[in-house]
């Protein structure tokens, strides 16, 4: 067991919440058209993207290494889906860093797509991390 097994599941939850909330304020501000409501989605966004790229780190650092094959594997497929996580939501941070209040008008169904796909990943990689805590008892410590 790593020595950061314990941040890895704190720090995902702020990654998860805030970035579904950011998908949240940019739908909800899309069909109100207040502003700011982008602001809000831009700043979850942003620090939601940063959980994201700790929540990666932590979790290669969580990582049992004594582990067997069926979950070294099921850690691996979850671990790539929370790199694609964070490779989509990144991209939409740098389209968005210089226009906090605005959204992109240019490529917007790109854009739409982008997020939808990162918001799949995040949603299945969610589901797969509760997968290795609760049915393969991943970073459950034993009974005393």
């Amino acid at each position: 067991m790593g020595d950061l097994m314990v941040p890895h599941p704190i720090i995902v939850d702020f990654a998860v919440a805030l970035l579904a909330v950011s998908v949240g304020f940019d739908l909800l501000a899309s069909v109100v058209n207040e502003r700011d409501l982008r602001i809000v989605a831009w700043w979850t966004l942003m620090v939601g993207t940063v959980a994201a790229a700790l929540s990666v780190v932590s979790g290669y650092a969580a990582a049992p290494a004594d582990a067997s094959t069926m979950v070294t594997e099921t850690i691996e497929f979850h671990r790539n889906l929370g790199i694609a996580t964070l490779v989509c939501f990144a991209a939409c941070c740098l389209w968005r860093v210089n226009n906090p209040s605005g959204f992109p008008e240019r490529y917007r169904d790109a854009y739409w797509t982008l997020t939808f796909i990162g918001l799949g990943a995040l949603i299945v990689t969610s589901y797969w991390g509760g997968v290795l805590v609760f049915k393969f008892g991943v970073g459950v410590l034993p009974p005393p």
